[in-house]
């Protein structure tokens, strides 16, 4: 049967020889338009500047920030700080937030307005947690809301307990959902742009042995964050951000971190392609390191796997 298929369809190709290359060249013009497309497209955000933000999107307006009192929160906090914007620390230790916006004050801009929130984003799921927030914050002319707060658990899934699959979930998705969806209104009732950006990872690219919950909550991310990307086109510039190894507190103890950078060199990279995507890797060398991580995937998770192997033995 397969013989006979073949046959036919080497007869059709005879008698359709300048069909068949017509779409043969349109198939191949469309590759190539694609391939140079992604190209131009990475110089772009790359290497050429963004936007102005503050003229974009509002002098004297405050961007709101989750989990910035280190890591890629508090490379937010300096960037943005840096390009003349107010803050507000949605945080969980106030002390570590005022002994930052002391920092700020010192080196940065003596002048900015600095509002500190107190959360325990373990328990912002439960009733009246997200409603006091919101409350909180109302009047303030919030341009640029930040979801950064996570946690990362990863090894054998087994042995993660449910406590650490439940604080995950609250802080990795149900945070990031409930300060969008309790500062969206307040975001598009402004007269200037608004802006939003989600935290994700590199890690929901492909599946992970080790990562299954971490991995699975940042696709939850990404694909939140482009669908409202979608749905609120022309009205808020939402950014999914898709990091590499980031040298934070978070990522500490995990060896072999393939072309890590600093916080800020992650938020500098970012703002910079803010409002002309709703998707980046942030740093040039993240957009590399994804690109490679698909060629090695299958490696990376055989090794991980007799890793988790040969510790369970030893145990």
């Amino acid at each position: 049967m397969i013989k006979q298929i073949l046959d036919k369809a080497d007869q059709f190709i005879d008698k359709n020889k300048r069909l068949v290359g017509a779409l043969a060249f349109l198939y191949a013009a469309g590759l190539a338009t694609k391939s140079l497309g992604k190209i131009f497209g990475f110089i772009n955000r790359q290497f050429l500047p963004g936007y102005n933000l503050i003229q974009r999107y509002g002098k004297g307006s405050y961007a709101a920030i989750s989990a910035c009192t280190d890591g890629i929160g508090k490379g937010f906090a300096l960037e943005l700080a840096r390009r003349g914007f107010n803050l507000v620390m949605l945080i969980r230790n106030a002390k570590k937030g005022e002994q930052l916006a002391e920092e700020i004050r010192q080196k940065i801009n003596k002048d900015i307005d600095i509002r500190i929130v107190e959360i325990d984003f373990q328990n912002i799921q439960k009733p009246g947690v997200i409603e006091a927030i919101v409350e909180n914050l109302k009047g303030l002319d919030i341009s640029i809301l930040v979801n950064n707060v996570g946690m990362l658990i990863h090894g054998s899934f087994l042995g993660q307990n449910f406590a650490e699959i439940n604080n995950l979930i609250s802080m990795n998705c149900g945070a990031q959902t409930l300060l969008t969806r309790g500062l969206i209104q307040q975001l598009l009732q402004r007269k200037q742009k608004s802006a939003i950006i989600n935290l994700s990872s590199l890690s929901c690219n492909s599946p992970m042995v080790g990562y299954a919950m971490y991995g699975a909550s940042k696709s939850f991310n990404d694909y939140f964050s482009r669908s409202l990307s979608e749905e609120y086109k022309g009205r808020l510039d939402i950014l999914s951000v898709r990091p590499g190894w980031v040298n934070t507190p978070m990522t500490d103890g995990i060896n072999e971190k393939f072309f890590e950078i600093t916080p800020e060199q992650c938020a500098h990279n970012v703002l910079r392609q803010l409002g002309r995507t709703n998707l980046t890797y942030g740093h040039y060398k993240h957009q590399l390191t994804a690109f490679f991580s698909d060629l090695v995937i299958n490696k990376l998770n055989s090794d991980i796997r007799k890793q988790l192997e040969n510790s369970k033995k030893s145990n």
